[in-house]
Order: structure tokens, then C-alpha cells, then sequence
């Protein structure tokens, strides 16, 4: 084991659970995901929308330690000119030096990127001063521009079959071919990527060939007790007395709905977080001091564009109105 994952599990056996301290969850799932690490594996974390998935992999690039690069854009380390633009003296002239929260490259999933956009593409003024497939005329996409640095894919299940087969040789070589040019690029990355269970409505489908080089960590909500105490905490909210139980009011509404059979996809905990905010800002607007109309008024305003549920209820294309009724029945 060498390079970034190396660095990734010096890293755990230093700060242990500490690492993931920013994120609230089970015990054995903070233990899985840091085991996938330590063994210098690729992650794929899959849950449910708001369930801490980036959070997870923005911490762990954040206590990555500093590193000096050459400044070009294939991240060579000072004196090594591996690429074609430090061989051209085409580099910055002084080194840089990356923090941890800069060694993280985003790849968001989408069916609409192309190939180019994560390998790279020919740069139109340097293929007119050396040629069109000359090393030096390519620029790097996102792919070869995490090398030394975490690569973090972002519904990766989004993705288009072409581009999924792109990490294949990623996952399997650490580098990667660059057609045309003739040249392989090798990438030290580590891969942490992110999909929604498969059971929800509409998500895509990763080949069975680039799932197999992830070793997968399922997450789930948060406990209603940590919920609440990330809605306290982002807000800044000290929790006492009406605050706290207006985030247990939001929170204990929105498990409600989770479990509710023909609630297609229940609110995430980012809907919790809003339907919290605009009770407080409701309630400051309007001089109430009755939490319930507050916590009423957040949880209507929050969810009646986030619900969706199964074509089949006769309130299909109304959620509003099952979110009032759901509250109605909750005495809220």
C-alpha cells in the first residue's frame, strides 16, 4: 500500500472514530466505513437523501494532511516531471501546496456529462503551438486531476454505462488510458461514491462490474435523538425549552411519514432541517410563542414540494393536502 492510501490509513489509525466525528450515526457503521479506509479500499455509500453522505466524504479529505505539488495539472510532485507539462517546462514556476480540503475532487453524476468532462480534452492553444495529439495538448479532466487528491463521485448510479466503464480501469490499474495520445496516466486516488438505495423510485443502475470494486456501506436516517441534535446544531439553536421541542415535533412528524406505506420517499433530513428553520423564522415573523402553530406552519411550507407519493394514492398529485391531513391527525 503506498500514496494516498497509505496516507488514508495512517490517517485512521491515528484519529480512529475521531475522524468522523462531523458525522452522526451508528457506531458499526462509522467502524465499516473507517475499515474500508485502513484496508485501502474503494467506498460507495449508499442511503437515503440527506443521510450524510457528503458530509462523510468532505471530512475525510479535510484531515488529509498538506502536500506540495509541482503546480501542474496532473499533480506531479516537485522535481519528478512525469507529465508531459512539466517535461515541457510548462508548469508553474514555484511548487504548491494543497490543505486536506483541497485534495477533493467532485464528480457530480449526471447522464449529461461526457467522457471529456472526466478524462480530459484537447486545449485548442496548446494543440495549435504543438499539435492536436501531442501529450502536450491535452488538459487532465477530473479523473487524472485526482490523483494524490480523494476522489469524490456524487450519485454515481447517475452516470451513463460509457462513463461508468471509465472507472473500471481506474478502480482496477490506478491509472488510466488516454486514447489517441497514446499515453496511460496514473491516478493514486481513492473513490468514495454515493448512491441512493436502489429501491427508491427512478435511481439508476450501477454495473455489476464497477460494483464489484466498491465495497459498499449502507446508511440509513439518523436515530431521532441525533436528528434532533443536528437541527439544533446547524441552526445554532441552544435547545431549550419551546426550540427543543419544536426540532422533536418536526422530527417525530417527518419518521411519521417515513414509515407511512404510501409515502414513496420520505423526507430526508435536509426537509427536517428546513421545515425547522421556517418554523423558528415563522414564528419570529408572526410573534408567536405557540411552538405547535410554528412547527405546523415550517412543516407545511417544507414539505409540500419534497413529498412524493406512489401514483397510486388518491392524493398523488396533491401532497399538500396529505400533509395537512397527516397533521390534522397529529393534532400538530
Amino acid at each position: 500500500m503506498s500514496g494516498l492510501r497509505r496516507e488514508l490509513a495512517d490517517l485512521v489509525a491515528a484519529r480512529g472514530l475521531g475522524l468522523l466525528d462531523a458525522w452522526l450515526g451508528p457506531l458499526e457503521t462509522k467502524l465499516e466505513i473507517l475499515a474500508v479506509l485502513a484496508a485501502g479500499r474503494n467506498l460507495l455509500l449508499e442511503g437515503p437523501v440527506g443521510s450524510g453522505k457528503t458530509l462523510l466524504g468532505e471530512s475525510i479529505a479535510a484531515a488529509l494532511p498538506p502536500i506540495r505539488l509541482a503546480g501542474c495539472h496532473f499533480n506531479c510532485l516537485p522535481g519528478e516531471a512525469a507529465c508531459p507539462q512539466c517535461r515541457a517546462g510548462l508548469a508553474a514556476s514555484e511548487p504548491i501546496e494543497l490543505s486536506g480540503a483541497e485534495r477533493f475532487v467532485r464528480v457530480q453524476g449526471s447522464p449529461d456529462l461526457f467522457p471529456e468532462d472526466l478524462v480530459g480534452d484537447v486545449d485548442p492553444a496548446a494543440a495549435l503551438a504543438h499539435g492536436a495529439l501531442d501529450p502536450r495538448a491535452f488538459r487532465p479532466g477530473r479523473l487524472v486531476r485526482a490523483h494524490r487528491r480523494l476522489c469524490f463521485v456524487d450519485e454515481i448510479n447517475r452516470l451513463s454505462e460509457r462513463l461508468q466503464n471509465l472507472f473500471l480501469e481506474l478502480l482496477a490499474e490506478r491509472a488510466l488510458t488516454i486514447g489517441g495520445y497514446e499515453a496511460r496516466f496514473p491516478v493514486d486516488t481513492v473513490v468514495v461514491a454515493t448512491m441512493n438505495p436502489d429501491e427508491y423510485v427512478g435511481v439508476g443502475r450501477l454495473s455489476e462490474a464497477l460494483r464489484d470494486r466498491f465495497e459498499r456501506v449502507r446508511l440509513d436516517y439518523p436515530t431521532p435523538a441525533d436528528e434532533v441534535t443536528i437541527l439544533l446544531s446547524r441552526t445554532g439553536v441552544d435547545g431549550d425549552g419551546d426550540e427543543q421541542r419544536l426540532a422533536e415535533a418536526v422530527v417525530g412528524f417527518a419518521n411519521q411519514l417515513r414509515a407511512e406505506p404510501e409515502v414513496e420517499a420520505g423526507p430526508s433530513v435536509r426537509a427536517t432541517l428546513a421545515s425547522f428553520e421556517l418554523a423558528l423564522a415563522w414564528a419570529k415573523l408572526d410573534g408567536v410563542t405557540d411552538w405547535r402553530r410554528a412547527a405546523r406552519a415550517g412543516l407545511r411550507v417544507a414539505l409540500r414540494g419534497r413529498l412524493s407519493l406512489r401514483p397510486t394514492h388518491r392524493l398523488a398529485g396533491r401532497p399538500e393536502q396529505y400533509v395537512d391531513d397527516a397533521l390534522a391527525a397529529l393534532s400538530l
